[in-house]
């Protein structure tokens, strides 16, 4: 375990580092209005995975440090390099083309341009699907509550994105197994990056995170047992911005979580209304 905790701690610095070289590097590129087809190939199978990969490294990143990046006044800074700029290169660019015309940095505040910090409140309908060796099949629902810090980016080309630090407990699960009665407690610390574009005044938005999870789960008996683990999830929003101050949302997200140590494996899917405050 700690051998592929240092292992993960090498690769994300590495990663980091390339990232920060290949936002350089975009920056410098001038902008190809007619991109030759071994460059539109080369940038569908190459770039954009790798832009990709990189923008949720520098989420993980970007994430983790948010609180202390808030407080030194540099948070829209490290997120334009870390997060922003791969997610264009990922998502933003024609096929093909070296630069992008919108890049975050190139634009001026207000023109276009739009850099707001966030709390969210998110609280919806949970529904589980889980198997283990105490009981093979077992599902359940529940309601769910979660909070978030984050960042949001609304750019002149109506491209929009968050980035987003929380904790959600997926909910109380309550199921009746061979074993005995129990209920899992379900919480799961987030990275969550959020991308999309706006659309006749609200924001369609797709969603890609990571998060570490536990599972407390208690029989009737009195007996206890738990599972955790770090996973991906995925999933679609729909954002109604109501003024600058204020968002209301609606989210749609599947969590996968796997413990193979001890041979349990779920799938949460939920349902989730979400309140920002935008400062």
């Amino acid at each position: 375990m700690q051998v592929k905790a240092a292992l993960g701690k090498t690769i994300t610095v590495a990663v980091t580092a390339a990232l920060l070289s290949v936002g350089n590097l975009a920056n410098a590129q001038r902008i190809d209005d007619q991109p030759s087809a071994g460059a539109m190939v080369a940038d569908a199978v190459f770039a954009r995975p790798a832009y990709f990969a990189l923008s949720q490294v520098g989420a993980l990143v970007y994430a983790a440090t948010l609180p202390f990046t808030l407080l030194g006044g540099n948070a829209e800074q490290a997120a334009e390099t870390l997060v922003i700029t791969p997610l264009q290169g990922a998502f933003v660019r024609c096929l093909g083309c070296g630069g992008m015309p919108n890049e975050v940095s190139r634009l001026r505040e207000g023109d276009g341009k739009r850099i707001q910090h966030f709390v969210m409140l998110s609280g919806g309908y949970s529904e589980m699907e889980a198997s283990n060796i105490a009981n093979r099949d077992e599902s359940s629902d529940g309601a769910n509550l979660g909070l978030y810090l984050g960042s949001h980016f609304a750019l002149s080309d109506r491209s929009r994105f968050d980035v987003m630090l929380g904790v959600k407990q997926l909910a109380d699960f309550e199921a009746e197994a061979t074993s005995g009665d129990f209920t899992d407690t379900v919480r799961s610390y987030q990275i969550v990056t959020r991308f999309g574009r706006e659309l006749g005044g609200t924001d369609l938005m797709f969603k890609l995170g990571m998060h570490a999870w536990q599972t407390d789960r208690e029989y009737r008996s009195g007996d206890a047992g738990d599972f955790a683990g770090y996973d991906f999830f995925y999933g679609i929003g729909w954002d109604f911005v109501k003024t600058d101050g204020v968002r209301f949302g609606i989210d749609y997200t599947r969590y996968g979580l796997e413990d193979s140590g001890n041979d349990y494996k779920a799938n949460i899917d939920t349902y989730d209304l979400n309140f920002s405050v935008m400062f």
